[in-house]
């Protein structure tokens, strides 16, 4: 049976998708990477909020970025100078490769990682040398802490 959660997941990013491929077919992939400039500085700054109201910059709590209701990982360290996560399945991967739209999904979806560390601590290195949306078997999620 599926959950409410997975309903929304599901809504979402079929949604997304069709907004996506509507806006790209009307006035051309700039308008999607403007939006996803957007979406980025927007991320950016949330994040920014979050580190200084929750007063952590530490990447153990970057693990809240995990949801057991979408992603099924496996935790490979987690500790404030460093976590590393392996995703095997994402429920927002599954969506975007079913409507063949692996693409929207890393713009729309994965490229926001990026930016949460930006924003949250910019002395955090992130690494994903592995990603579903590429055809990859796992997301692998590296956040460390650059040592002086």
């Amino acid at each position: 049976m599926v959950g409410e959660k997975e309903k929304d997941i599901f809504n979402q990013d079929t949604l997304l998708v069709m907004a996506v491929r509507t806006l790209e077919n009307q006035f051309g992939e700039e308008i999607v990477d403007r939006i996803v400039e957007w979406k980025h500085d927007q991320t950016k700054e949330n994040w920014e909020e979050i580190s200084e109201s929750e007063g952590r910059t530490d990447p153990e709590y970057l693990f809240r970025l995990f949801d057991d209701n979408v992603h099924d990982y496996d935790v490979i360290e987690k500790n404030r100078d460093r976590l590393e996560v392996k995703v095997e399945s994402c429920k927002h991967a599954e969506i975007f490769k079913k409507f063949n739209a692996a693409d929207v999904g890393k713009k729309m979806s994965c490229a926001g990682d990026q930016a949460v560390v930006e924003g949250f601590n910019p002395e955090i290195n992130f690494e994903r040398p592995e990603v579903l949306m590429d055809g990859d078997d796992s997301c692998h999620f590296i956040f460390e802490l650059q040592k002086e």
